[in-house]
């Protein structure tokens, strides 16, 4: 529950940082004030923080709330499944191949 919670508060806190830059981009555009660059941006050095900072707190709650990885090797993947179902598959298998096409000798051009 806090973990959903922190993601909806950090997605808020984002969405404001975005919209509290381009407010700042565009009074400054329409001011004629030049912004100094600070933290490798031009906005406001609070805005700056306020987007990493929710950038963070979000990527914690998404990883707080996400469940748990499932297992990728064939060993987990054959825990589900019966032999009879694994054997199945190799009857679509396509065992041609083209390297005889691919790999003959180019017939003599004569001129």
């Amino acid at each position: 529950m806090f973990g959903r919670i922190l993601v909806a508060l950090s997605s808020l806190a984002l969405l404001h940082s975005v919209y509290a830059a381009w407010s700042a981009r565009t009074t400054a555009k329409y001011a004629g004030i030049a912004l100094e660059r600070r933290l490798g941006t031009q906005v406001p050095t609070e805005v700056a923080v306020e987007a990493i900072a929710s950038f963070v707190l979000l990527v914690i709650g998404i990883l707080w709330t996400a469940p748990p990885l499932k297992g990728v090797t064939f060993a987990s993947e054959m825990s589900n499944r019966t032999v009879d179902t694994a054997d199945a598959g190799l009857g679509l298998a396509n065992l041609r191949h083209r390297g005889a096409i691919l790999f003959a000798p180019e017939p003599v051009k004569t001129a």
